[in-house]
């Protein structure tokens, strides 16, 4: 009986097709695994020049959140299509995510990854988190995207100033460029205080702050790829989704790096 393959197996091929400097990319220290002692590479196109992109026991840690089991479903978060209540009551049903993100777990593999990106220090970073997302969406969407446009979840003004950009914009741009299709800039945030820091219900009274821009006419008739970094109450992504139909989007599918890892309610 033929072996079938791992429902990260995509993943880790994505990992090893990109080419990134000789740092691991999340803890910055060790060399990353190579070609020639990575037992992932054996998933990947043998004839390709890969590197790796993580140490040893970053690759192993990443791999452990990706193969993280979702509390509804039981499916690792790389193939959970679990949605929120805040992005069902938009009118989108399903969502993707690459790993599960721990939040109790501040030095694992997948929380330095999401600290790098939101913190804009390592471009390379970026540029990871837009390859992992082109897998992701390949594997559901297929090859062709068709006339899908990406657009994203804003940041705060404060955020972006603190941070000199927005790290799910320059995400976005690097996306579309790998998808081959187009990019909107059709959200903005008027929204003050961290989202962390506030419970589910305070969340979604703050994301009415979100606003479409004048790009949002670049919506209307087609499919739009939103893309956020983590989604944990659904409720940022649910106001964009609500936002993109009202702009005339014919349909919206969700992804995302990550979801917030919770324990089964009991």
């Amino acid at each position: 009986m033929k072996k079938q393959p791992s429902p990260i197996s995509w993943l880790r091929r994505v990992i090893l097709e990109y080419l990134y400097p000789s740092r691991c990319i999340c803890c910055k220290n060790e060399a990353p695994i190579g070609a020639s002692t990575s037992e992932y590479v054996m998933l990947a196109d043998p004839d390709s020049e890969l590197r790796g992109v993580f140490c040893a026991r970053c690759m192993s840690d990443f791999l452990t959140s990706c193969a993280a089991r979702c509390y509804i479903c039981g499916r690792p978060y790389s193939s959970c299509t679990c949605a929120p209540e805040a992005i069902r009551s938009a009118g989108v049903d399903k969502t993707y995510v690459c790993f599960g993100y721990d939040k109790t777990r501040r030095g694992c593999a997948s929380s330095r990854l999401i600290y790098s990106l939101k913190s804009m220090d390592n471009k390379d970073t970026v540029n990871f988190a837009a390859h992992l997302l082109c897998g992701r969406i390949r594997e559901v969407m297929g090859g062709d995207v068709g006339d899908a446009i990406v657009a994203y979840a804003p940041r705060r003004r404060a955020s972006v100033r603190e941070h000199g950009g927005d790290h799910m914009r320059e995400t976005a741009k690097l996306l579309a460029k790998d998808l081959g299709c187009g990019f909107a800039d059709a959200f903005y945030s008027r929204a003050s205080g961290e989202q962390k820091k506030r419970s589910a219900v305070e969340r979604k009274e703050a994301v009415g702050g979100i606003m479409t821009r004048k790009d949002a006419y670049k919506l209307r008739g087609r499919r739009v790829i939103l893309i956020d970094d983590i989604i944990t109450s659904g409720a940022t992504l649910g106001r964009c989704a609500s936002l993109a139909f009202d702009a005339g989007a014919r349909d919206v599918a969700i992804f995302a790096l990550a979801r917030t890892i919770k324990s089964k309610k009991k």
